[in-house]
């Protein structure tokens, strides 16, 4: 074909020596050539202008589609830090049940400071609402759900506080909660303020239990636990929920169905470890008192589990010493450290997880293995001794002497320094002992420690917003063994907590 283009261009009458006709032939088909050339091109570009097809891409357009949401919190940015201002509650909830599990939530709802509503299948019978109580509202009719109405009115718990607010520029999360949820709504504001509440986020934490993740999905922020869903992605739910209620109507739960739709809408998961779905049975107490280096969240299905305390009587009291606690350094409450108090002959191992217990070993220990909780529950579904998601030491009632002595928070007060920087000092009483390993080197002096006094600066939210890195202790016996010392500070530099030689 190129070779027959070049003899059209090209082509002059034979025995022919010079110019002549020939070669005004050929510069008058170069001449059209070219004219042809330009009409296409000019056909091109109309083409591409006014062409809409599926197909075409460029740089300029493939933004398109980000929906007005996000559009508009570009336009108008914010660059203040995440306050709890920013941030709207919808918690599930039903008229027959919420008198029984108020207490929950008013342990951390600040009235008049958070924001939200608790969501009624009905009006609450007639009488003062609780002031200490969110405010109410009642769901939309969600009967043409059928069977699964319960579960579809709570998911649509989302796309309800969203337009109840929309065009509201102050609120940049939603975060959805159970009726027994607790929430530590300092560490949510610190946990939130580490994400672009402009762009499309889902947060939350799939359950302890592998059977539950297993039956339902890893990729699920179950919805006792809490999740938090960004504005611009809570705008596009809102528009997509009900198509999705009714395409996933054979689903069990609502988090379900709110994860399916976000799935549709391409928002993975953001896994934070803080929030607690707490799918096990019988005592907290191992997960509790070895919490990830992350700022402590929620916690749920507490009617379910032993107090997770012998302070404070029954489970709300026993909970109010932690929210207690976590009010005066909410940062630090559950952080996990340890260290070790060496004696000529023995050496222990201590543990202390900051506002709640602290575990005395009289033994060595390794840090690989203090920060492995003891299993002290069962799996939700099975009430199996597993699997979880995370590792667990066996209790080991064959073995007493491997386990620990056990300490719980009795009061914790706020210290102020010289500088003016904060700190507390907390202190933790034995729990009872019987004496059953006395002759285990280091034993008998570890029963005389009656009382563990605990120094720590106040944390600062802003830690995290680094990388997480858990903090160093040092221990000191003290009023003749009957006290032991533990202060706690940021690692120095090359620091590392080996287990002593003995």
């Amino acid at each position: 074909m190129l070779q027959g283009w070049k003899k059209y261009l090209f082509h002059s009458k034979e025995g022919g020596d010079g110019d002549g006709g020939g070669g005004g032939v050929r510069w008058g088909r170069i001449s059209a050539s070219v004219c042809f050339l330009v009409l296409l091109s000019l056909a091109f570009v109309c083409f591409s202008a006014f062409y809409s097809g599926d197909y075409g891409w460029s740089a300029a357009t493939a933004n398109i589609g980000l929906g007005p949401a996000a559009e508009a919190a570009a336009a108008v940015a914010d660059p203040s830090p995440t306050n709890l201002s920013h941030i709207v509650f919808g918690i599930g909830g039903s008229a027959r049940t919420w008198s029984r599990r108020r207490g929950y939530s008013e342990l951390w709802w600040r009235p008049g400071v958070t924001r939200g509503h608790v969501w009624l299948d009905k009006a609450p019978p007639e009488g003062a609402w609780p002031a200490m109580s969110p405010p109410y509202r009642v769901s939309a009719n969600a009967s043409r759900f059928r069977e699964r109405a319960s579960a579809s009115r709570i998911a649509r718990i989302v796309a309800e506080s969203q337009r109840l607010h929309a065009g509201d520029a102050g609120v940049r999360w939603f975060v959805m909660g159970d009726d027994d949820t607790v929430f530590f709504v300092d560490n949510l504001v610190a946990m939130l303020g580490k994400y672009d509440h402009e762009e499309m986020y889902y947060v939350g934490a799939p359950s302890e239990s592998v059977e539950q993740d297993v039956m339902h999905s890893y990729g699920l922020a179950y919805g006792g636990g809490g999740f938090a869903v960004s504005a611009p992605a809570a705008a596009e739910l809102a528009r997509a929920l009900d198509g999705c209620l009714d395409r996933y109507a054979q689903l069990y739960g609502s988090d379900q169905r709110v994860h399916s739709c976000l799935s549709e809408l391409g928002v993975p998961l953001t896994r934070e470890p803080g929030f607690h779905q707490l799918d096990i049975r019988g005592d907290a107490y191992g997960l509790l008192a070895a919490h990830p280096v992350a700022p402590l969240v929620s916690l749920h299905h507490l009617d379910y589990l032993a107090p997770i305390t012998p302070r404070g009587g029954d489970r709300l009291g026993a909970l109010r010493t932690l929210m207690d606690a976590a009010r005066l350094d909410p940062a630090r409450i559950l952080q996990q450290c340890f260290c070790y108090e060496a004696q000529r002959g023995f050496a222990w191992s201590v543990s202390v997880s900051w506002g709640y217990t602290v575990q005395l070993y009289p033994r060595v220990l390794a840090a690989n293995d203090m920060e492995v909780p003891l299993r002290t529950f069962k799996t939700w579904r099975s009430f199996g001794d597993g699997p979880f998601t995370f590792n667990t030491r066996q209790v080991a009632p064959d073995r007493p002497c491997d386990r620990p002595l056990l300490y719980f928070l009795s009061s914790v007060k706020k210290k102020n320094g010289q500088d003016g920087s904060g700190s507390t000092m907390s202190e933790y009483s034995r729990y009872r002992e019987d004496g059953r390993c006395k002759g285990l080197p280091g034993y008998g002096a570890a029963l005389k420690v009656e009382t563990v006094k605990v120094f720590a600066p106040k944390m600062a939210p802003a830690a995290w917003r680094r990388a997480p890195r858990r903090q160093c202790c040092r221990t000191r016996r003290s009023w003749w063994g009957r006290t032991l010392e533990v202060r706690i500070r940021n690692c120095r530099p090359g620091e590392i907590t080996s287990p002593p030689q003995v």
